[in-house]
């Protein structure tokens, strides 16, 4: 009887290890994942290890709380958001020290004073360097061959060329030793990218083209489109503007294939200033265009398609959760009927082995429900980051038909009335000026074309992207008119965190890109001056010191009618004070609470 008791007692405690074994995988698993070639969104990865965390909580699981804690703080690093990312390492750190793993340690602090290499130099520097020490007096390899890349990165940040060199020719030393073909080219990379700084454009030729050449060993698309971006500037440096367009263009066709945006946005503004450079206007401003574009597309989602996304997720998750407590509720009501069964046709000592038995497998089933219903949350997650992806191919699609058919039918009908006029000498003045004034026009529609697929490419208008958008108009306008000095002021109350909708962020531009273009035109301003203050709402100014108008003496144009109709979809209100001779001031105030 007591040989029959201890079996069971085994039992249990065999199958309980294999279902806590399961879940430490699963924990594992998911804080195995590599957060910079993920296709899952900032949010989601924010939601799966935060239930990690407490997962490894619930098990006693260190370790496992541990990497959760440290790979949630790089993705709070990429969010921006630096406080949480601080907190949650160090507290990463701590568990490790706890755990005595200290390569472990040693690879935290220096991710750590390389995260924080832009935000406070000295701290970095402190972080990176208790890094350092510790991995060589446990003279780890694995994390001495990174740390000293990183570290090489900091020297390079702060001018110290020559330290810089050292630490990356220390890593790359590590890395032949260790027969590590995937980071050698990195390091050899690094190290051409200080020659380049060094001016030594020779070996940096030379460096660029042996990481090159392993890359191609490993099908590295991205590593051999990022070297040959290298050498294209180096080109560039060398005044070869020829040379280094057909590199960056080259190095684009490798990135387009693997989508790599950064790179392609990258390439494009480095193209449009060489010919800048060559005096090739058109060309440049062309490639300055589409570096605008994938610029604004790469943050751009559909905010309508993702709200149905999450109804579909939440909806499927509701009827998973329910099949999974059908489950539970069936194999918990099948296994009484059997426990009472075995009570009754049993003797008393097989009723005990039979209820530890039912015991055994009821927590189980409980454990294989919990299994399933993790399982669930998976598939859930990754059937919304499919439907993302691809309503986010269906926006920047239309983004692009839009720029490149629309677009560049407009350009031809500027290129062909240019064409016409010098086509036609003998041209009347009146039609002269008629064709000159239908240029004009397409060419704003193009700009209007750009703003619009610039709004419709974001959820969301930060202050500081509105900002930056009015700023390019002025420098414009400066431009089209030498004669007018402008004036565009932010009071320093304004938040720049504060966000807009799309609709609302363009609405004020158009407010202030149609009061100072009539300043310009219709005024004859010298001075306009455009002022956005904070104070209970949204304050902005466009004054000017032109002709003036008496409003019951002249007829309000379009302009001025559409100004009015956007302040009031704005849910706010527009104020226009014109005296003659004196200049006009239009006044908008868009309430807090609509904005």
């Amino acid at each position: 009887m007591k040989v029959k008791k201890i079996i069971s007692i085994l039992f249990l405690v065999f199958f309980f290890r294999i279902g806590f074994s399961q879940e430490k995988r699963l924990i594992d698993s998911i804080n195995g994942i590599t957060i910079q070639n993920v296709s899952i969104s900032q949010d989601s990865l924010v939601l799966l290890f935060q239930k990690n965390i407490k997962d490894s909580e619930t098990l006693n699981y260190i370790i496992g709380e541990a990497d959760a804690l440290a790979k949630l703080s790089l993705v709070y690093y990429y969010q921006g958001n630096y406080k949480e990312n601080v907190s949650l390492i160090l507290e990463a750190i701590n568990l490790y020290e706890t755990l005595e793993l200290y390569s472990k340690v040693a690879s935290n602090y220096g991710e750590l004073g390389y995260q924080m290499k832009r935000r406070d130099f000295q701290k970095a520097h402190f972080y990176m360097q208790k890094g350092i020490k510790l991995a060589e007096q446990y003279r780890d390899e694995d994390v001495l061959k990174n740390i000293y890349n990183n570290y090489g990165v900091l020297k390079e940040m702060n001018n110290e060329l020559d330290s810089a060199l050292y630490y990356y020719k220390k890593s790359l030393v590590i890395k032949e030793k260790q027969g590590d073909d995937f980071g050698i080219p990195y390091s050899e990379s690094n190290i051409g990218g200080v020659y380049f700084l060094k001016k030594d454009y020779k070996r940096a030729l030379n460096q660029f083209e042996k990481s090159i050449d392993k890359r191609i060993e490993l099908n590295d698309s991205i590593g051999i489109s990022e070297n040959i971006t290298q050498i294209g500037e180096v080109y560039v440096n060398e005044e070869k503007y020829y040379k280094a367009i057909e590199t960056f263009k080259r190095s684009n066709r490798i990135a387009s294939v693997k989508e790599y945006k950064f790179l392609i946005q990258y390439n494009y503004k480095n193209i449009a200033e060489a010919f800048k450079k060559l005096n090739i206007l058109d060309s440049a401003f062309y490639y300055y265009e589409e570096y605008i574009l994938i610029k604004d597309n790469i943050t751009s989602l559909n905010v309508e398609k993702e709200i149905a996304s999450l109804t579909i997720e939440f909806e499927t998750e509701k009827k998973e959760k329910e099949i999974l407590q059908q489950r539970a509720l069936l194999a918990e009501k099948d296994l009484q009927v059997r426990k009472k069964n075995y009570i009754i046709y049993g003797s008393l000592g097989l009723a005990i082995i039979l209820g530890l038995i039912g015991y055994l497998v009821y927590n189980q089933q409980k454990l294989k429900n919990r299994q399933l219903q993790k399982e669930s949350e998976l598939k859930t997650a990754l059937a919304r980051i499919e439907t993302q992806n691809r309503l986010q191919e269906q926006r920047l699609r239309i983004s692009r038909d839009l720029h490149d058919n629309i677009g560049s039918q407009l350009t031809f009908i500027i290129s062909s009335i240019d064409n016409l006029k010098y086509g036609f000498k003998d041209m009347s003045e009146k039609l002269s000026d008629k064709l000159q004034g239908i240029s004009s026009f397409t060419t704003q529609t193009i700009y209007e074309l750009r703003d619009t697929i610039w709004a419709m490419n974001k959820n969301n208008i930060t202050f500081e992207d509105l900002q930056s958008r009015i700023t390019n108009f002025i420098d414009n306008a400066k431009v089209a008119s030498e004669e007018t000095t402008f004036s565009f002021v932010i009071r320093k109350e304004v938040s720049q965190e504060h966000t807009f909708t799309s609709v609302q962020g363009m609405n004020i531009y158009r407010i202030i890109q149609e009061g100072v273009n009539n300043a310009i035109k219709y005024a004859k301003a010298s001075q306009v001056e455009v002022k956005i203050s904070e104070n209970k709402g949204f304050h902005i100014n466009i004054s000017d010191n032109g002709i003036g108008f008496a409003e019951d003496q002249v007829a309000l144009g379009n302009g001025i009618n559409n100004m009015r109709k956007r302040a009031r979809d704005l849910k706010g209100s527009i104020d226009i004070i014109s005296e003659v001779k004196k200049g006009t001031t239009i006044s908008v105030i868009i309430p807090q609470s609509n904005v």
